[in-house]
């Protein structure tokens, strides 16, 4: 009786210390997420004490048929192709870079890392300034150069989302460059060094050692890349404001607008939860996607 009796206080005690974080938590992350989804089947215009009228599945119906949804899910592609074929690639040989030891390595780590900590409108605000037709640097020179006459690439339907997509790379590849850093920091040495006595070319060190060893954090990196494109709305607001002609709207930029332009919480939050349902699926997918090719590699060593 008396080891039950212990057991149980020790439980007793651990379900209290638990308890103020679960309040916490359900207060500021589980509630807001129920009502969240509660509210996406009515039409509120978010005034407290406005009556919720019924709408079912209207709001959802509205946000797949509406034409700015197709421009929005576009642009979503672009951001996620940018990522995963500029970002990706580019954070990887940076982090190979950062990863061998020479003179000024804390000063290029400094120099590559901080596009991640500069305040983001500060970032809309310089690139605007590049970017600025007639009178910016970057028109200038190309201008001069013969190479573009009045160019306007925040301004031109064909290249303003292009534009924000280098902006959201340029901005973000100092943060997986330390993702990847990371995850070749904890490769062991022995691999490599046995790897030399082989005789292994570069080529078949990177190949056979160091992206299989990468794998978990390559993952994790392409999970960050996808569903931070849906996230992408500081930039699109700074640097654009979603146009010109709506061509750099996406998911979040038209959440906003419902909500807080229009008053149309309801309809807002079903784009949100959509959001949060297909960020969800990109995660779920790509984990997916790496245990199905890992499998193949556990099942050799297996008697």
């Amino acid at each position: 009786m008396r080891t039950f009796s212990a057991k149980k206080r020790r439980t007793v005690s651990g379900l209290l210390m638990v308890l103020p974080l679960l309040l916490l938590y359900g207060t500021v992350v589980v509630y807001p997420l129920l009502n969240m989804v509660y509210t996406s089947f009515f039409s509120w215009s978010g005034i407290a004490g406005v009556e919720l009228q019924f709408a079912g599945l209207s709001n959802y119906i509205k946000f797949w048929t509406a034409p700015e949804t197709r421009t929005a899910f576009l642009n979503i592609g672009i951001l996620a192709l940018t990522g995963l074929f500029a970002t990706l690639p580019i954070s990887f040989f940076l982090a190979t870079v950062i990863n061998r030891r020479f003179f000024g390595l804390r000063i290029v780590k400094t120099m590559y890392f901080l596009p991640v900590v500069i305040n983001r409108m500060a970032i809309c605000l310089m690139f605007t300034f590049l970017l600025l037709p007639g009178a910016g640097p970057i028109p200038s020179i190309l201008e001069k150069l013969g190479l573009a006459e009045h160019l306007n690439l925040l301004g031109n339907v064909n290249t303003a989302m292009w534009t924000v997509a280098f902006v959201n790379m340029w901005s973000n590849v100092g943060f997986q460059m330390i993702l990847f850093s990371s995850g070749m920091a904890s490769i062991p040495e022995e691999l490599y060094e046995a790897a030399a006595l082989d005789g292994v070319t570069p080529w078949q060190r990177l190949r056979y050692i160091t992206l299989p060893q990468l794998r978990p954090t390559l993952s994790i990196v392409i999970i960050f890349i996808l569903t931070g494109t849906f996230k992408v709305f500081d930039f699109v607001i700074g640097l654009t404001g979603g146009g010109p002609a709506y061509a750099t709207e996406v998911p979040i930029t038209l959440l906003y607008k419902q909500a807080f332009t229009y008053g149309k919480f309801g309809y807002a939050n079903a784009i949100s939860v959509m959001m949060v349902l297909l960020c969800l699926l990109i995660a779920l997918l790509v984990n997916h996607i790496f245990a199905e090719h890992e499998l193949p590699g556990r099942r050799k060593h297996l008697p």
